[in-house]
């Protein structure tokens, strides 16, 4: 499969972002803010049900329930999945909450999103019991910016994802560092590059537990800042890319690439010998 271009995706992407998210502001809303924004973010249901049954190609469930904060920059990452999903060959499906998602729709599955998750989503405990298996099993999961900040109570699910959101600084424009630029998931992304974004912290440096794809670029004596990374459970692959507060992060064709490729590496429509 050929790997996302940059300036040319991006752009149809602003677009279809601006679009989506034309009220979406930076920052934060609770979890009991706007109501047009979250009606923004889930979009026409039945409109969007019926494309995903006219996709042929692996599914891919995607969850944007939030129970704590709730991210402006949603309605613009849905429509970037989207469309990443469409390039790509991925059927893209996204859920109404987190109780939808049981062990017979996750049959045939290719892969989880959680986008822009945060707090103590309503999955109960056979829900659980069965994304644990999923992924296990060979599924994928695919957690975006605040999947971190999502089942705190629930330690198995840290364990899968590879870290804990703890919190974040400011947001600021910082240097990334790739650390591993061999990776089919990192490709054209060069060495570095520069963004503005919440750069979060983790609980636990998730260093022994993933392979690190992106860092933050700290001091030489300053804490590790992994920021994307991939991971094995069992036979199954977990990614993770903590960008993507803004809206106008997902209109960046850096991020762009980076996402676009995990989510094919999650789906198993990309091979990489690094993860």
């Amino acid at each position: 499969m050929k790997l996302v271009s940059g300036r040319g995706l991006g752009a149809a992407l602003a677009a279809t972002a601006l679009a989506a998210g034309a009220a979406a502001c930076a920052g934060h809303t609770t979890a009991h803010g706007d109501a047009a924004t979250r009606a923004a973010a889930r979009g026409d249901s039945a409109a969007r049900a019926a494309a995903v049954s006219a996709q042929r190609g692996p599914r891919v469930l995607l969850l944007t329930q939030t129970r704590g904060y709730h991210h402006a920059s949603i309605p613009a990452a849905l429509a970037a999945v989207e469309a990443i999903g469409r390039r790509d060959g991925l059927a893209v499906e996204p859920l109404a909450g987190a109780a939808s998602l049981t062990a017979a729709r996750l049959r045939g599955a290719a892969a989880v999103v959680f986008l822009l998750t945060s707090g103590e989503l309503p999955l109960r405990p056979a829900g659980r019991a069965a994304l644990l298996a999923f992924v296990r099993r060979g599924g994928g999961l695919a957690g975006f910016h605040s999947a971190s900040d999502t089942f705190h109570r629930w330690p198995a699910f840290t364990s899968l994802l590879g870290a804990e959101f703890s919190h974040h600084p400011p947001a600021s424009r910082g240097a990334m560092v790739v650390e591993d630029g061999r990776s089919a998931i990192t490709s054209g992304l060069g060495s570095s590059f520069r963004l503005k974004d919440e750069f979060y912290v983790f609980r636990r440096d998730p260093r022994p537990r993933v392979h690190v794809l992106v860092r933050l670029a700290t001091s030489p004596h300053g804490p590790e800042r992994p920021l994307v990374w991939c991971r094995r459970d069992g036979g199954g692959r977990v990614f993770y890319d903590a960008f993507g507060h803004y809206p106008q992060s997902w209109s960046d064709p850096r991020l762009i690439r980076l996402a676009d490729a995990g989510l094919r590496w999650a789906s198993g429509r990309l091979r990489t010998t690094d993860c």
